[in-house]
């Protein structure tokens, strides 16, 4: 197996687990969404959306996309067009339903003369009448998942990363950096950060050597690296190694 396939096993799992963790997450009803405080909400969507790394980008860019209303099938394109989706384990459509079961996304449906079709607006109307009423469905991201987007910024993700190992903060940007330049694969990685004192870490007071995969893997959490034929830079990530370099 190659270095850049064992680097991703871990993450990855297998498919089958992903599918009954989705099934596990849509049965569990929990308390009702009425019931809960805003910052309830937000937690409750933020379980959702991390709950698997190979779909949480991908549900955080369509919170991102959708601060716009955005029609179905324009949702569900951009969805599919994502670099991260190419790893996901949900269709376009069951991603859009996870982020509105859990409260981030709303749908909007318009008539034909586009607007909003409220439930005042179907008092009195048969199925068949409600059916022919609605002419677009659309998605819009809620309060909520706007709350959501805004602390889980890949930019929040980094600062948070970062102030819990300051001392580390050169040797992120210098990788940030490297990856930046080309595609990068695990070993030109490893080979950049060999022998750096950054690798170095005191676990049960027992001096230990950690793996450059540690760092690699805090920045893909914090949304500035994707994997695609190689690391990449995101444009998250690019957004914040500009800001690290003009603050110093």
């Amino acid at each position: 197996m190659s270095a850049d396939s064992s680097e991703r096993e871990g993450e990855e799992g297998t498919l089958a687990e992903a599918a009954c963790c989705d099934v596990a997450y849509e049965a569990d009803e929990g308390p009702e969404r009425s019931e809960l405080s805003f910052e309830e909400k937000v937690d409750m969507l933020g379980t959702a959306v991390v709950r698997h790394p190979l779909n949480r980008d991908v549900l955080y860019e369509t919170l991102c996309f959708c601060r716009t209303e955005r029609q179905l099938a324009e949702a569900e394109r951009f969805i599919a067009e994502l670099p991260q989706f190419r790893s996901a384990t949900q269709n376009p459509f069951h991603m859009l339903t996870v982020l509105k079961q859990a409260g981030g996304l709303q749908s909007v449906e318009r008539d034909e003369g586009g607007n909003v079709i409220t439930p005042e607006s179907l008092d009195g109307l048969s199925e068949d009448e409600i059916d022919d009423l609605i002419f677009s469905v659309g998605y819009q991201t809620t309060d909520v998942g706007v709350a959501f987007v805004e602390a889980y910024s890949p930019r929040s993700r980094l600062v948070q990363a970062l102030s819990l190992a300051p001392e580390r903060t050169q040797d992120y940007c210098e990788l940030l950096e490297f990856v930046g330049e080309a595609p990068r694969t695990y070993q030109e990685i490893t080979n950049l950060l060999a022998g750096r004192p950054t690798l170095e870490t005191v676990i049960d007071g027992r001096r230990e050597t950690m793996q450059p995969s540690v760092f690699v893997d805090k920045l893909e959490r914090a949304g500035a690296l994707v994997w695609r034929d190689g690391w990449r830079l995101s444009e998250a990530g690019a957004d914040f190694l500009e800001e690290m370099k003009e603050s110093n």
